[in-house]
């Protein structure tokens, strides 16, 4: 089968980042990440013998106008493309672009918003063929084995997708994979790595993924759709031969550890670091993690090894806000993982979320203070957005907070969706501002920047 995967352009010269549970656009912090889940598709089904191309639009620098002849280049018998929230509408409108060229090609999506919202985007969306539900790999892997050889669609697990009849049919779930270590990892050759650039170093980086699953219930959160909630590990000795692989074949010595959160299993982080010292391997990477998951010996360790920064999810200096979020962490501890991430070396992204259900004017005030009064390098302010597959979703739709009717399009954490009754959206836009002037008009931070800009 000829193959396309796809990570489509949007409207308006945006360049959005579509992967798992994040779904945003491209920001100076944020930078373009490689397309992890179409590279590792891409390898699985290279492993079946496929013929497979990628694009990463927004990383070509490719618009709507020149997708037909990219179509017309690969001659695809199916394109598989990934999709986000708050583009959810011009993503799902690519398989009319496609069908219109040729009702020959199959078209399938993936992503969180369409496994959650996925009989409602396949009757919004007739040239709609597949969504692919949950962990994508597999899924993909199977559906395009099944039009190969023109067996049944109702024995793939995990495919929505409508019968003979234009019925909606939704195949039972497909089990996580147990394990990891049985995916290839990324084709990476078929993407230009030279085209994702760390923020501020812009030195080139790939991403790995170390592990899958997440076990904690934050009601903001919507990432155990993609990976479910069981933590999944890979083992060191897969992860570091594929640093490895990275260095050898693409020159690669950064590297992004994408995870919903990297320091869940300190023994499964130990072994890896280990497993890099012992190789002699000199890399740098960046990781996330909690801030109840870290100590400062782990930490050390992480430096000694090459981790130079590390991102916590703080969400909120207010311990009442914290509470009703089910985040099950205390604002101490954020301040102790702050501190010991610095004492070791590392520099630390703090993560806030304002406008959670609860807030009012004095918590958002706690919040912006305890960022900027905090020993962290850099911060970013988002606003609360209830995405499909979180329980604030579901709270959100319930309580009223944003319309039965959503325009999902403006479902982006820069802007402020929810009407809550404790604080208006246009107070939460203008905090959002206060915070991001408070905590950047900082002498000691713009030195951090500056010497991050100077020193690549």
């Amino acid at each position: 089968m000829n193959v396309l995967l796809l990570n489509p352009p949007t409207g308006n010269n945006q360049k959005f980042i579509r992967e798992g549970r994040c779904a945003q656009e491209e920001k100076v912090w944020s930078a373009l990440w490689p397309p992890i889940s179409l590279a590792t598709i891409a390898a699985v089904l290279d492993r079946d013998g496929h013929n497979v191309r990628i694009i990463d639009a927004p990383a070509q620098n490719i618009g709507w106008n020149a997708i037909p002849s990219w179509i017309n280049t690969c001659l695809p018998d199916i394109v598989i493309w990934s999709t986000g929230t708050p583009s959810i509408k011009s993503d799902l409108e690519l398989a009319s672009v496609i069908k219109r060229m040729n009702p020959e090609i199959k078209t399938a999506v993936f992503g969180t918003h369409v496994t959650v919202l996925d009989k409602q985007c396949m009757e919004g969306f007739p040239d709609l063929d597949f969504i692919i539900r949950n962990e994508p790999e597999l899924t993909a892997r199977d559906l395009v084995a099944a039009l190969k050889n023109n067996s049944s669609l109702g024995n793939v697990s995990g495919l929505t997708f409508r019968d003979e009849h234009n019925k909606t049919i939704q195949n039972p779930a497909r089990p996580f994979i147990e394990n990891l270590d049985e995916l290839p990892f990324p084709s990476w050759q078929k993407l230009d790595p030279g085209r994702y650039r760390l923020p501020l170093k812009r030195r080139r980086y790939l991403m790995i993924s170390p592990q899958r699953g997440c076990p904690y219930s934050c009601t903001f959160c919507n990432c155990q759709t993609y990976y479910g909630s069981r933590l999944r590990k890979r083992s060191p000795e897969s992860i570091v031969n594929e640093i490895e692989r990275n260095i050898h074949e693409f020159g690669t010595r950064d590297f992004f550890f994408w995870a919903e959160t990297f320091v869940i299993n300190k023994d499964h982080v130990r072994e890896i670091c280990l497993s890099i010292i012992d190789r002699g391997l000199k890399i740098s990477w960046v990781a996330n993690s909690r801030v109840d998951t870290v100590d400062p010996a782990l930490l050390r360790l992480m430096a000694k090894s090459g981790c130079w920064m590390i991102s916590y999810g703080i969400e909120s200096g207010d311990q009442e806000i914290l509470n009703r979020t089910g985040k099950g962490i205390e604002v101490k501890q954020a301040e102790d993982a702050i501190r010991y991430a610095g004492d070791a070396g590392i520099k630390t992204v703090g993560h806030f979320i304002l406008g959670l259900p609860g807030e009012t004017e004095e918590s958002i005030k706690r919040t912006i203070d305890f960022a900027a009064d905090s020993r962290l390098d850099f911060a970013q302010f988002y606003c609360a957005v209830p995405f499909p597959g979180s329980t604030l979703y579901e709270q959100a739709l319930k309580e009223g907070w944003v319309r039965k009717a959503v325009d999902f399009s403006q479902f982006n954490q820069d802007r402020e969706v929810m009407a809550l009754p404790s604080i208006s959206p246009g107070l939460v836009k203008k905090y959002r501002g206060v915070a991001c002037k408070k905590f950047y008009l900082n002498r000691k931070r713009v030195s951090g920047i500056f010497s991050l800009l100077f020193n690549r």
